[in-house]
């Protein structure tokens, strides 16, 4: 222990005379912009400038442009399932099966796309205008 306090210093050192003020007052408070105050500011601040966007049409496009990579995804996948493998070997059985789930993924997100444009449209509602 008599080791240990011989090698700590206590002391600080004082800032340099006429240096103007210190570093540390013209810095940013960053514990304030990490703070969870601070991103529920931001939330409210978004809330308030966003709660006009038609929401169903993000909703679409969004669903659009999933499908669209989904149908890469799948295409790319299955042309990496090489015939030359035999059928129950390891690789052909991993890239069939991922060609499978991209396609079922890409299946669900264009029936999705398919109602968030009912949606969008508001068909089968004659007062529904899309937005909220």
């Amino acid at each position: 222990m008599a080791e240990f306090q011989s090698k700590v210093s206590t002391w600080t050192s004082s800032p340099a005379q006429g240096a103007g003020a210190s570093v540390s007052t013209l810095c940013m408070d960053l514990g304030f912009v990490r703070s969870r105050l601070r991103v529920f500011m931001l939330l409210q601040l978004l809330h308030m400038k966003l709660y006009k966007a038609p929401w169903p049409l993000v909703l679409m496009i969004f669903n659009i442009i999933a499908a669209m990579l989904y149908v890469t995804a799948f295409i790319a996948c299955s042309a990496a399932v090489d015939l030359t493998y035999l059928k129950g070997t390891q690789p052909y059985n991993q890239r069939a099966v991922a060609s499978f789930f991209a396609c079922l993924v890409m299946v669900a997100y264009g029936v999705s796309a398919f109602f968030s444009y009912q949606d969008w449209r508001g068909v089968g509602s004659s007062a529904y205008n899309g937005y909220y």
